[in-house]
């Protein structure tokens, strides 16, 4: 509450109690003396940062290895959980390297494709093959392109989720390496630009090993 409202508030509340109660003069004083000690109290409050914003800091290089002992290295300021996914007809021994917070997420899917002569095609479906009940997000492909980073070819995607207004975008890389492919998905508010500068780092950090 600003400081003038809640002066005005607690002079009008001294003159109730006076007026209503009884009090006296004393009593009064003492009335006013507590309340403007808490008031001093409530204008430090004000004056502190409200959500003060994030930043990111101590990026480290998370190497993930694959079968074959090549692998993938992206940049980070977090850890990565962990989990195994169930296989299908078409990969093998797929795994899911995330972590996700209330500002953004990132996903990293990898697998082994069953068919050494098969590849992954790189779509709205493979990009959100790793999410559970995927539908429910909404998605939506607005950009799906070629790009090169650190001299590697690999696709680059913009999705939408949650519906158009909901300012909320998923941006993505699908790699090929060997028989093996890797998917890194990153989440965040377009309004943040905090998560949005994380994330331009980090896509400009990919490579394979």
């Amino acid at each position: 509450m600003k400081k003038s409202v809640r002066g005005v508030l607690i002079g009008c509340l001294l003159l109730t109690t006076t007026v209503t109660s009884g009090c006296s003069v004393w009593e009064t004083f003492a009335i006013a003396r507590a309340v403007v000690t808490a008031e001093k109290i409530a204008s430090r409050h004000d004056d502190l940062p409200k959500n003060p914003p994030v930043e990111y800091r101590n990026y480290t290089a998370k190497v993930l290895r694959q079968k074959d002992g090549k692998g993938l290295s992206v940049d980070l300021p977090f850890k990565l959980d962990y989990a195994s996914l169930p296989a299908d007809g078409t990969v093998k021994n797929p795994e899911r390297y995330y972590h996700h917070e209330d500002r953004c997420f990132v996903d990293i899917y990898h697998g082994t494709m069953a068919d050494p002569g098969q590849k992954i095609p790189f779509n709205l479906k493979s990009f959100m093959k790793s999410y559970k009940d995927a539908d429910k997000l909404h998605p939506v492909l607005k950009t799906c392109e070629k790009r090169t980073v650190n001299g590697q070819e690999m696709t680059y995607a913009v999705i939408k989720v949650n519906g158009e207004q909901d300012k909320q975008k998923m941006e993505c890389l699908g790699v090929y390496a060997g028989n093996d492919f890797w998917i890194i998905s990153y989440g965040y508010k377009e309004d943040d630009t905090k998560a949005a500068q994380m994330v331009e780092r980090s896509m400009k950090s990919v490579k394979l090993l």
